[in-house]
């Protein structure tokens, strides 16, 4: 029986291909809900104990990502929270003030 002597070498070239595919993919950057932002009529929310916010009149933001977030009064928000992968108090932070 004889061996073929040309599949390892395609073997091996195929191989580092693959590898070099993997490892040298597009990187992406990690997003994290503080990295979102949106246009935020301050007016609509007041700031409450350490970071907490609640919308005293109704409002809709269009924060950046493509969500649209609406709030009734009454709706609050702890600090560290996060709507629909959103970190909505720290844009209110960023627009409205961190007293």
């Amino acid at each position: 029986m004889k061996r073929n002597r040309t599949a390892r070498p395609v073997l091996f070239t195929a191989t580092a291909l693959l590898l070099s595919e993997l490892a040298g993919g597009p990187v992406h950057a990690g997003v994290t809900p503080m990295d979102y932002d949106a246009s935020v009529p301050c007016r609509a929310f007041q700031r409450w104990g350490y970071g907490g916010w609640t919308a005293i009149a109704p409002v809709t933001l269009n924060i950046d990502n493509g969500v649209s977030l609406s709030f009734a009064p009454g709706d609050s928000m702890a600090p560290g929270s996060t709507i629909a992968g959103v970190a909505v108090p720290i844009i209110l932070d960023r627009h409205c003030g961190n007293l």
